[in-house]
């Protein structure tokens, strides 16, 4: 039986290791035994928990100063940023972390790795281990640009990109290992999939097209237009600074309906149960997912990518509040199909009222959703899953 190391360095939430989740569904019936190495296991144990495979914590440095690559107060001007940031820029730092990896791997004896936002992964492993690299338009940028694409032009870069290729060069030396020819190329893996609607790839402007569509097959679009009256669904991180704002919104506006809140306190329960609003114990099946967002006038959350495609597929208006700079994107290319409102900075309890006002009271938010609905479901896209279960197996020598 073979083994294969699932890996997911950075990010936040469920969303790169629910990708991770489904490819390891699709090995284990052809024999391959996964092992997880997740950023956070205490996070994602809600996804992961239930599961029979051994998870492991991946090495991370917690030596910079706590402001996670995630808060959208850091200014991420392009991919580069994030690297200098986890450590990157000096080789005391990216050494350890490097060495930590080569561990694991000594540890778990992967023949493939597959990861998802993991670039000290995908450096680690160079020429030693064949790499799958999947991941959205943002976790997975471009590998094959002299230089990491700038994606803001707000945030001057917290370093030179030759500064930070010098320090990677100079770990790689160290190790015995080739330098890489470029910064970017440090993230391609042996191959590389970028699982997004190309409206949701931040790069699409800026280098050719490079989408491999969803990983899955996206949710069929709900048979019915949004119902009328206040009523939501809301997928919300229990972390969130501004979740008591969101709740004092809701009741505000008098909305009811049902809240998933990852990791929520028991206080923060107890208040949306007050006010009207079911939390959910547990995440939803797929099946109950989609019922649950079909009983609901319009759907808040936090604009992850999995979320956004797949509430635009449904074809429910959205209230966004956007957490990271990742999220803020995501919102941006919703924001563009016109289905409902964001709140990206100062949110309040008279901002969450109003917008689930503005979408419950116009039919408008409703027919755009729709018709974005449909004309997702018109491109007719092929899931990226075939085709990365294929380039497995033809990289761990299975086919």
């Amino acid at each position: 039986m073979r083994t294969v190391l699932f890996a997911a360095e950075l990010g936040y939430g469920f969303g790169h290791v629910s990708r991770l989740i489904a490819v390891a569904d699709a090995l284990e019936p052809h024999g391959y035994r996964p092992v997880f190495a997740v950023g956070d296991v205490c996070e994602t144990f809600p996804i992961l928990g239930h599961r029979p495979w051994p998870v492991l914590q991946a090495p991370v440095t917690r030596a910079l100063p706590h402001l996670a690559v995630t808060d959208a107060r850091f200014k991420v001007g392009c991919f580069a940023d994030i690297l200098w940031f986890i450590g990157y820029g000096k080789v005391e730092m990216l050494t350890p972390l490097v060495r930590a990896w080569e561990h694991l791997f000594s540890h778990v004896r992967p023949d493939l790795i597959v990861c998802d936002f993991a670039p000290t992964v995908t450096l680690a492993a160079r020429g030693a281990i064949p790499v799958v690299a999947i991941g959205d338009g943002f976790s997975q940028p471009p590998s094959t640009t002299p230089t990491f694409p700038a994606l803001r032009d707000d945030a001057p870069p917290q370093v030179t990109q030759e500064a930070l290729l010098e320090v990677v060069a100079a770990v790689q030396r160290a190790r015995g290992r080739p330098a890489p020819p470029t910064l970017p190329s440090i993230v391609a893996g042996d191959r590389e999939f970028v699982c997004v609607l190309p409206d949701f790839d931040p790069y699409a402007r800026l280098v050719p097209p490079r989408t491999a569509g969803p990983l899955r097959a996206l949710p069929e679009m709900l048979p019915t237009a949004a119902p009328h009256g206040r009523t939501v669904f809301a997928y919300l991180s229990g972390s969130y600074d501004k979740l008591n704002a969101v709740g004092e919104g809701l009741a505000q506006a008098e909305a009811r309906g049902v809240a998933y809140l990852r990791n929520a306190s028991p206080r923060t329960v107890q208040a949306f149960e007050k006010i009207g609003i079911h939390v959910l114990r547990e995440v939803l099946p797929a099946a109950e997912f989609r019922a649950a967002v079909g009983r609901a006038r319009c759907v808040i959350h936090h604009a992850g990518v999995g979320t956004s495609q797949d509430m635009l597929a449904l074809g429910r208006p959205q209230v966004l509040v956007p957490m990271t700079f990742e999220q803020q994107l995501s919102s941006d290319a919703l924001y563009r199909f016109r289905v409902g409102g964001r709140l990206r900075q100062g949110v309040t309890a008279e901002g969450i009222a109003a917008a689930v006002r503005s979408v419950a009271e116009s039919d408008d938010y409703a027919e755009r959703a729709q018709k974005a609905a449909r004309s997702i479901a018109d491109r007719n896209l092929a899931p990226a899953m075939p085709r990365i279960v294929e380039a497995c197996r033809a990289l761990a020598g299975d086919a």
